[in-house]
C-alpha cells in the first residue's frame, strides 16, 4: 500500500486566571486528571518540540508508533486512513504530511489526547479533520464535536470536512452539521448528523436542550484553543461543553498560540488517557514567508494618506486592514472606498448574512481590500492574500502589546509555503513601543524592519509586491 501513486488511489472508488479556574472546577467535578507526573520528558525534532505523559520518542527506533517524523505518506499504514479518506485528500492537492500532521496524525490515530501548536498556514486544520473522518462511523449518532471562537472559522471548517470527506458521505452516509446562532431547534429534535461544528454559545443551548447527545461524543477538538480557553465567555461555555461530555472523550487542542495556563488545562483533561503536547519554540513560532515592515507617520491623518497612497500603487493579491474598532472598520472603509478604492468592511456587529456575504465574496476575488477587527484574525485562509496591513496596533486592555493576536494577523498572508508581507502603520510613540514590545516578546529584535519614511510609491510597490 505504501508504495502506490496517488494516481492509484484517486482511481480507486468508491485568559489566564480564567483558564486556572475552568481548569479547577473541572477538577473538581471529577472529570479531569492531574498532570502526570513525568510530564517534562521532551525531545527536539523538526523544529517542533514534543512531550509525552508516558514515554520519550525512542528517535533510534523507526518502528516505534510514538516516532512522528517517520510518517512521511498519508498513505502510511500507522494513519488507517482508508481509501475513501485518501481520495477526498488527495483531490484537495494534499501530497504528504506537513510538520504538524506528520508529528500530529499518529498520536491522534493512537487515541491520545493533543495540545498542538505550529506556524499559521501550516496545515493544522487537516489534523483534526482527518482526526474526526477516521473515527466517525454511519451510525445516526454525533460522534466528533469541534468548536472555535467566529461563525466564520465555523463555516470554513465545515467546507474542509465537506471536501475532505467527499467520499466517506457520499459511500458512507456521513453527515456534517454546522451550527450557527441564527438557527432554531425545538425541543424533541435532535441532532443524528456524526461530525458537528459551531461557536460555544450555541453548542452550550443544544446540549442543555438535549438536542445534541454529548454522551455519543467520542472526539472534542478546541480550534484556536487558546482564544476558546483564555476569553472569560468562551472559556466558560467551553467548561460547559466539557462537563457535558464523556470522561474518556479524545480532546485535541490546536492553535498557534498558546499560554502556560492553557497548556495546564490540556494536561488535566488528559483523563484516563495519554496525552502529547506539540509545540513550537517561541523565537521559531514566525513564518520567515512572511516579510514584516513598519512605517512611521506623524499623526493619524497623514497615516491615512499614506495608506490610501500605498493601496493605489502596490500590487497586491488580496489584502486584509486590520484597525482595533468595530467603529474605525465603517469609517475606514467608507474613506477608503471614496478615495477610488473598494473595501469590504467585517465586524462582529454586523449581521450574520451580511458577513458571511461578505467573506464569500472575499474568498472568490470579488473584493480585493477587506477592514475588519480581530474577528477575522484567526485560521481564516484566502490563499490570495499577499499582504496584511495593522492599520492599528493590536494591544490589550490597558494598550499593552496584544503578540498573540499579532501573530494571528500576520499569519492571514504567507500560507502554505506561500510568499507574503505584513506592514505595521506606526503614527506615535504609544505604537512604537507596541511594536518593540512584540518584537521582545517573541524574542526576535529587528525582525520588523523599517521602511523610510520618504519612501515613494514606486519603493513601496518593490518592497511589498511579492507576486
Amino acid at each position: 500500500r505504501r508504495g502506490r501513486t496517488m494516481s492509484a488511489v484517486l482511481a480507486q472508488a468508491p485568559a489566564a486566571e480564567a483558564v486556572e479556574d475552568l481548569a479547577a472546577s473541572l477538577q473538581e467535578a471529577g472529570t479531569v486528571a492531574a498532570p502526570p507526573e513525568d510530564a517534562d520528558a521532551a525531545i527536539e525534532e523538526i523544529g517542533l518540540r514534543e512531550k509525552e505523559s508516558d514515554q520519550v520518542i525512542d528517535k533510534s527506533d523507526k518502528k516505534d508508533p510514538l516516532y512522528a517524523i517517520s510518517i512521511t505518506s498519508f498513505e502510511d499504514p500507522a494513519l488507517e486512513l482508508g481509501e475513501l479518506i485518501l481520495k477526498g485528500l488527495y483531490e484537495m492537492k494534499f501530497s504528504r504530511p506537513s510538520k504538524i500532521q506528520a508529528a500530529s496524525l499518529p498520536k491522534i490515530k493512537m487515541g491520545r489526547n493533543l495540545l498542538a501548536q505550529a506556524h499559521n498556514g501550516t496545515g493544522k486544520t487537516c489534523c483534526f479533520v482527518l482526526g474526526m473522518l477516521r473515527i466517525v462511523t454511519p451510525d445516526t449518532t454525533p460522534q466528533a464535536l469541534c468548536i472555535c471562537p467566529t461563525r466564520e472559522l465555523a463555516k470554513q471548517i465545515e467546507e474542509e470536512v465537506l471536501k475532505m470527506g467527499k467520499y466517506l458521505i457520499l459511500h458512507k452516509g456521513i453527515k456534517v452539521k454546522c451550527i450557527l446562532r441564527d438557527e432554531r431547534w425545538e425541543r424533541g429534535e435532535r441532532i443524528t448528523e456524526q461530525i458537528v461544528i459551531g461557536t460555544p454559545g450555541k453548542i452550550v443551548s443544544l446540549l442543555n436542550m438535549k438536542v445534541l447527545d454529548g454522551g455519543s461524543i467520542r472526539m472534542f477538538v478546541l480550534d484556536e484553543a487558546d482564544e476558546m480557553l483564555n476569553l472569560g465567555g468562551l472559556g466558560d461555555q467551553s467548561k460547559r461543553i466539557r462537563q457535558r461530555l464523556r470522561k474518556d472523550v479524545q480532546t485535541l487542542f490546536f492553535s498557534a498560540t498558546y499560554t502556560d495556563a492553557v497548556k495546564r488545562l490540556a494536561t488535566q483533561l488528559s483523563m484516563d488517557n495519554p496525552w502529547s503536547q506539540i509545540e513550537v519554540k517561541r523565537e521559531h513560532i514566525f513564518n520567515d514567508q512572511v516579510a514584516q515592515y513598519f512605517y512611521r507617520t506623524n499623526g493619524v491623518t497623514e497615516k491615512l494618506e499614506r495608506l490610501t497612497e500605498i493601496l493605489s500603487v502596490v500590487n497586491v493579491g488580496q489584502c486584509i486592514i486590520f484597525v482595533h474598532l468595530r467603529d474605525t472598520v465603517e469609517q475606514l472603509a467608507n474613506t477608503l472606498t471614496a478615495n477610488g478604492h473598494p473595501v469590504s468592511p467585517l465586524h462582529g456587529r454586523m449581521e450574520a448574512g451580511a458577513r458571511d456575504k461578505v467573506l464569500v465574496d472575499f474568498r472568490n476575488g470579488t473584493t480585493r481590500f477587506l477592514v475588519t477587527t480581530n474577528v477575522l484574525s484567526r485560521g481564516i485562509d484566502v490563499p490570495a492574500v499577499t499582504l496584511v496591513i495593522n492599520y492599528d496596533m493590536p494591544v490589550r486592555k490597558g494598550g499593552t502589546a496584544d503578540p498573540d493576536t499579532y501573530l494571528h494577523r500576520v499569519g492571514r498572508t504567507g500560507r502554505f509555503g506561500r510568499k507574503g508581507s505584513a506592514l505595521n502603520m506606526i503614527h506615535d510613540e504609544k505604537e512604537m513601543v507596541v511594536l518593540k514590545q512584540i518584537e521582545a516578546y517573541f524574542d526576535r529584535q529587528g525582525l520588523i524592519k523599517e521602511i523610510p519614511p520618504d519612501t515613494d510609491g514606486e519603493e513601496f510597490e518593490k518592497i511589498l509586491n511579492v507576486q
